[in-house]
């Protein structure tokens, strides 16, 4: 009976022990939990603030964008940068403001679906953007469409630099379409010029020969006269010769 009691009361301290070390190793994981919890929180917060400051960098160095575009008259009013142009309509505008002939904008309507989002922004990449020398991946285009940050301004600014470099236009120093217009007339009116002196030097060239054939006609004109005026008296000399001929006895 008393080695019953004395096994029964080891039992039982076994068993607080395994329970004070059970609770000992979740408190150690609580405070390791605890601890990565606080570090996972630091680092998250010195990205946040890696990434605001590059977001500050990034806002000093494209106040220029801002700029141009408040510059350029488009179909609506700009508000929120990232949300204006993420259906692709207001971006399509900029460029055609600067190169109409490449942008129809019937291709590209005001959509708030993200389905359609991604339909106007491929259109634009390949009807457009890959004409002017740029290109847009998957990734750029989704994180224009979910406002991800400067996204837009980033894109914003190759389109800048892309419209300098094909039309020559000089953004900068406030040169407009207007002056790409003066020279793509210029460029016109040389070729209507140019058409109208082959023309003309085609129509001189035919007023000789047309000259040359009346000349032709007038000579032939004459030689049938003479012919006509022979022919004429022939047929007199004929009618008297056979009136003489009857008058002498001779039937014909």
């Amino acid at each position: 009976m008393e080695n019953e009691n004395n096994q029964n009361q080891e039992e039982e301290l076994n068993l607080e022990d395994n329970e004070q070390n059970n609770n000992s190793n979740e408190n150690m994981n609580d405070i390791e939990n605890e601890q990565n919890n606080e570090n996972n929180l630091q680092e998250q917060e010195e990205e946040d603030n890696q990434e605001n400051n590059n977001y500050q960098t990034e806002d000093n160095d494209i106040m220029y964008i801002y700029e141009w575009v408040d510059s350029i008259q488009l179909s609506r009013p700009k508000k929120n940068i990232s949300r204006d142009f993420c259906d692709c309509v207001l971006l399509a505008e900029i460029i055609k403001h600067y190169i109409p002939r490449l942008v129809d904008l019937h291709n590209y309507p005001s959509v708030s679906n993200t389905k359609h989002k991604f339909i106007n922004w491929n259109t634009l990449n390949e009807k457009v953007l890959r004409k002017i020398g740029l290109r847009l991946t998957k990734n750029e285009i989704s994180d224009i469409i979910t406002c991800k940050p400067f996204a837009i301004e980033k894109l914003l600014q190759r389109v800048y630099a892309a419209i300098e470099s094909k039309t020559g236009i000089n953004i900068k120093n406030g040169e407009g379409p207007k002056n790409y217009y003066q020279k793509d007339n210029n460029i016109i009116n040389n070729n209507i010029r140019n058409q109208i002196e082959y023309y003309k030097k085609i129509l001189n060239e035919k007023d000789k020969s047309l000259q040359e054939l009346n000349g032709i006609v007038e000579v032939l004109e004459m030689k049938l006269n003479s012919n006509l005026e022979m022919n004429n008296k022939l047929e007199e000399n004929i009618n008297t010769l056979t009136e003489l001929l009857k008058s002498k006895g001779v039937n014909l």
